[in-house]
């Protein structure tokens, strides 16, 4: 049976990737089911383009989630990179703190867009699926993308990984 640590280190490591996957994955069979019923067969079904939104929304809320791990989330990196070292260390620190401060807003905003689901409840019109359900993809995405940036940071402080891309020359910036 494996330790509480290494649950922790999967899940910290891979969470992201395996729902993500899991919801491409479900995402892309239900498209492709959808194309065989209504081409093939002449019979359509709708159920399964709502499954497939609701996988759709999912794997990006997530992913945006694991790109912020692997530092690979869009970011305006070209135009910091043009800067000396420090001076880009700093723009690329300040993009991410203004970034922070956004994420925990959209934090917030989604839970309280959740909390509305829940006192204003609406289903969707072909399965019923009360939408509190699939859309509290918003609050996690958002609050793991949170998580994720302290991460990153917490990283540099404790084994000096820098948060942006690591220099060319592989040096480690401690300050």
């Amino acid at each position: 049976m494996p330790s509480f640590s290494t649950v922790f280190a999967f899940l910290e490591r891979r969470a992201e990737e395996v729902v993500a996957g899991v919801c491409v994955t479900v995402m892309a069979s239900l498209v492709f089911f959808q194309v065989v019923m209504r081409y093939v067969f002449s019979a359509p079904t709708s159920w399964s383009d709502e499954i497939a939104v609701y996988g759709m929304l999912w794997s990006v809320y997530i992913s945006a989630s694991w790109a912020v791990r692997e530092r690979t989330h869009i970011r305006v990196m070209n135009l910091i990179n043009l800067f000396p070292g420090r001076m880009a260390l700093g723009l690329a620190v300040l993009s991410d703190l203004v970034w922070f401060v956004f994420a925990i807003y959209l934090t917030w905003q989604s839970f309280l867009l959740h909390l509305s689901m829940w006192e204003l409840p609406f289903e969707s019109p072909v399965l019923g699926v009360a939408q509190k359900w699939p859309y509290l993809c918003l609050v996690v995405g958002f609050a793991l993308m949170t998580v994720r940036l302290i991460q990153v940071y917490y990283h540099w402080y404790r084994d000096g990984i820098l948060p942006t891309a690591v220099p060319e020359d592989g040096a480690v910036i401690h300050d």
